[in-house]
């Protein structure tokens, strides 16, 4: 069976970030699938003007179209680069060789754009993975104020719904917003994101990450991803003031993103010593973090939809077995507080929030036995749930149930 997986962020672990449609589409090829996967131009490749370029990632079939895009980008430069890459998938898309099934995972809800003009050109159905409620994310973060165009996107929003064969969800909430979209239950598969038990371990060596970042040994608690508005990782610089005085406690931030520039500058003009920034890391970097950390943040700004979100940074710390702190709420938060595996903290407490993430941190760092067991919960956990392995078996019965 051929699939066409059209992804405008397919990332490999070298490359740092999510890799989900990277591990899903190496277990498609693994059972016997050809995975022809179209996205844009890949971190860091050399720069092209024309056409696709065409590379083999570990049997997957990677064809680039010269679209970039960056997550410090502005909304309006992101829009663009949305736009232009839905044009540019249709373009190259037709020259592909016909797929038997169209895979197609937002954000951005662009993607419908090739997917819906695809599945009409080939003849065949698609399947339309939601990792991000849209349009209903960026309205809600103010991206999007224009009345018109949020109408239009949403008809869009729905017409995708419609026209696909079935839709996986990566959350509860999601589903949950797909379904008051007037889709049926029996269309939504909820298939949240995954836990790499073979790249994060409890275990796992991580005396190069120490060297190599030159980080001290102390009690680390670490924050890996994107440094952008939705992620509200600004907060950390309060957390940092009220731990100041605990100099063997140290937080660590490896990403990018807008406000990443915006945070160490205030950092270094309150003289935070507390605070390590790394910058981008690779996945097996990311692993090493989580293995000297006595704990992971997984921060999101104060916005109802945020709640929503499968981060892939959580399901990392499960797989290296360690507490996460996190003030997103929502399922992720009733996750942790029913299986014991960190602390849920409230973020409509606008003056407290800060003060309750640095009394969490000191819980983790200063109960050791707590903490061990909260580790092996999340370990545990992520074994039981959130496999990569059994999650993926989900989608192949997804896809293949479809094409049939």
């Amino acid at each position: 069976m051929k699939i066409l997986y059209l992804h405008q962020y397919f990332n490999t672990p070298e490359k740092g970030g999510g890799i989900r449609s990277y591990a899903f589409s190496r277990r498609f090829v693994e059972k016997g699938y050809k995975v022809i996967m179209l996205t844009k131009q890949l971190k860091n490749s050399s720069p092209f003007k024309k056409g696709v370029r065409y590379t083999k990632i570990d049997d997957i079939d990677v064809y680039e179209v010269p679209v970039v895009y960056y997550s410090d980008m502005s909304f309006k430069k992101r829009m663009k680069s949305f736009l232009l890459f839905a044009w540019k998938a249709i373009k190259e898309g037709r020259k592909l060789e016909k797929p038997d099934i169209i895979f197609a995972t937002s954000t951005p809800l662009t993607i419908g754009i090739p997917a819906l003009y695809l599945s009409w050109y080939f003849k065949v159905p698609f399947v339309f993975e939601v990792r991000d409620l849209w349009p209903e994310a960026p309205i809600q973060m103010g991206a999007i104020r224009n009345k018109f165009v949020i109408f239009l996107l949403r008809k869009f929003e729905k017409k995708i719904y419609k026209k696909a064969a079935h839709i996986v969800a990566l959350s509860p909430g999601m589903k949950e917003g797909i379904r008051k979209t007037g889709v049926s239950e029996e269309k939504i598969s909820m298939i949240p994101n995954s836990s790499d038990l073979d790249i994060f371990h409890p275990d796992i060596p991580h005396d190069e990450i120490y060297e190599k970042n030159s980080i001290p040994r102390k009690n680390i608690i670490s924050y890996a991803g994107k440094i952008n508005e939705a992620n509200g990782v600004n907060i950390i610089i309060e957390v940092a003031k009220h731990l100041q005085e605990r100099e063997d406690i140290l937080l660590v931030l490896a990403g990018e993103g807008r406000y990443k520039e915006e945070i160490q500058e205030n950092a270094e003009r309150l003289g935070l010593k507390n605070l390590k920034f790394l910058g981008p890391i690779p996945k097996d970097g990311v692993a090493q973090l989580y293995g000297l950390s006595k704990g992971c943040l997984v921060l999101f700004k104060n916005i109802p939809i945020l709640k929503t979100n499968s981060p892939n940074k959580f399901f990392d710390a499960l797989a290296a077995g360690r507490p996460v702190i996190t003030n997103m709420g929502g399922w992720v938060g009733d996750l942790i507080e029913k299986y014991g595996i960190g602390f849920s903290i409230d973020n409509n407490k606008e003056n407290q929030e800060s003060v309750e993430i640095a009394k969490a941190i000191e819980a983790l760092v200063d109960n050791p036995d707590k903490t061990k067991k909260m580790g092996h919960n999340a370990r545990e956990l992520a074994e039981q749930e959130f496999d990569r392995d059994k999650l993926f078996a989900q989608l192949e019965k997804v896809i293949s149930g479809t094409v049939r």
